[in-house]
């Protein structure tokens, strides 16, 4: 078994494009991934720009993402890329080994299928994309019996760590997203270390509380990804 943990980052289709955007509102710019074997060990990780079919990325998505135009110019398009990430995904995983997706949110999944029918492409042929999917943001709120979603950054604060690298960089994402999975595989380790979280966050009281209360107004305004 070997666990695939993935991030995408997307630029809008602008308005011009109606139909399209019917069909999908984005593009994917930049796939970012990190492989996790079957004893929860990190063993790959993979970085792919993704050069956008319709529109240029906006600088508003520029600044955000931190791609660029000048970094996609001479990236290959979804299709190439999507093939460039199966060729790499054979290379960790054999033949007959099954795979597991995991993403931060549904979005990711929803956007790679919704790409995939605007630029006519076979579902089948990728991998990836028939093998499971799971929302890690809704499995890891579950566990600590909250009733909304809460971002990546506050997940890793929850756990008593700092988010490495930069947000909303797809790579880095995925990375962060694998260090909350691995720990959530481990449940003595998870209780340990999550055991501040989970005690002021059990009902002992009418009180309810959320991780706002716990990590104050850092959290505040905080989108959730």
């Amino acid at each position: 078994m070997k666990y695939i943990i993935i991030d995408l980052e997307m630029n809008p289709i602008i308005n011009k494009f109606k139909e399209e955007r019917c069909i999908c509102k984005n593009e994917i710019v930049e796939i970012g991934a990190v492989i996790v074997d079957d004893s929860y060990k990190k063993t790959a990780q993979y970085r792919q720009y993704v050069k956008p079919q319709y529109n240029p990325i906006g600088k508003r998505y520029e600044k955000l993402t931190g791609v660029t135009n000048e970094l996609v110019e001479d990236a290959p398009y979804f299709a190439i890329a999507m093939q460039e990430f199966g060729q790499w995904l054979k290379v960790y995983c054999n033949k007959d080994e099954a795979l597991s997706v995991y993403a931060w949110s549904e979005n990711d999944r929803r956007q790679i299928e919704q790409e995939v029918t605007l630029k006519k492409m076979k579902l089948e042929n990728y991998p990836v994309l028939i093998c499971p999917w799971y929302d890690l943001q809704k499995e890891y709120c579950s566990m600590l019996g909250l009733n909304r979603m809460i971002t990546l950054r506050a997940a890793v604060g929850a756990m008593g760590e700092n988010f490495v690298g930069r947000m909303h960089d797809a790579l880095w994402d995925a990375e962060n997203t694998a260090r909350i999975f691995i720990l959530s595989r481990d449940k003595k380790n998870f209780q340990k270390v999550m055991d501040p979280v989970l005690n002021v966050l059990k009902p002992s009281s009418p009180m309810t509380y959320s991780l706002g209360d716990l990590f104050g107004d850092k959290l505040k305004g905080m989108k959730v990804e």
